[in-house]
């Protein structure tokens, strides 16, 4: 009996150390190239959040990739903003976020955000997200900085991109060097975590939220009221990456 005991504490321990320890690797991307970055399976799927991820990288950038086919995510994203935290150390902390896109200044309800996707074909609907998401903000806490960009300036060094297509509802791309992340030597094979805050709630108008976490608050204390103000749930889920080197 002590020795089954013995066994399965050495074996909760075993787990415990493995899934703290826990990344995916990230995809060798020699090229920048699109095709690449549409065709490529997912590395990580959040269920709760019908959002996934794909990351790639070179020995000079790393590109982040979030798609989802779910208009009830699309919905959050349009309320409330995306918000993408990356910790370079691996440690799920908030250093370098792209905050993109931008909230919407009157958030959609259910019903009005159904109606509003069925106005668009594909091509129609690729057009509206470039018009309507133009700005987008880089934090950066190693150096205390915040910069507001535009995508229409295509000089800038951390790039987005947007799009849709009949497969895809809605894929963004962020494209960032690596020397904005590492700021003195680029390690080798660096693991790093990427971090997504989320609101989970009773009501379905506001289940669930991607942004950062100071934003989500805020704005959650002007949406709230009545008997939903206390059911406010906020968590931040964190995904670890491996980074690949030249093979």
């Amino acid at each position: 009996m002590f020795r089954i005991y013995l066994l399965l504490t050495v074996f909760i321990i075993t787990v415990i150390s493995c899934s703290s320890g826990k990344y995916f690797n990230s995809y060798w991307n020699p090229v920048s190239s699109k095709e690449n970055f549409k065709t490529t399976e997912a590395i990580y799927y959040h269920s709760s959040d019908q959002l996934s991820l794909k990351v790639f990288n070179n020995n000079e950038f790393i590109d982040i990739i979030l798609e989802t086919n779910s208009p009830f995510t699309l919905q959050k994203i349009y309320n409330l903003g995306l918000s993408i935290w990356i910790d370079p150390d691996g440690k799920s902390k908030n250093i370098y976020a792209v905050n993109y896109p931008m909230p919407v200044d009157i958030p959609f309800t259910d019903n009005k955000f159904r109606s509003y996707l069925k106005r668009f074909s594909t091509i129609e609907f690729q057009e509206e997200l470039i018009d309507r998401f133009q700005d987008y903000e880089i934090v950066d806490r190693q150096i205390n900085e915040n910069i507001l960009l535009s995508t229409t300036n295509i000089n800038e060094e951390v790039r987005v991109y947007l799009n849709t297509n009949k497969q895809v509802l809605f894929s963004c791309r962020i494209h960032i060097p690596l020397k904005n992340l590492y700021l003195e030597k680029i390690p080798t094979n660096p693991i790093l975590s990427i971090g997504i805050a989320s609101i989970n709630e009773a009501n379905q108008e506001y289940y669930s939220a991607l942004s950062s976490k100071e934003y989500i608050q805020k704005r959650v204390d002007e949406l709230k009221a009545g008997a939903y103000e206390s059911k406010f749930e906020l968590e931040e889920w964190w995904t670890n990456f491996r980074l690949q080197s030249e093979k």
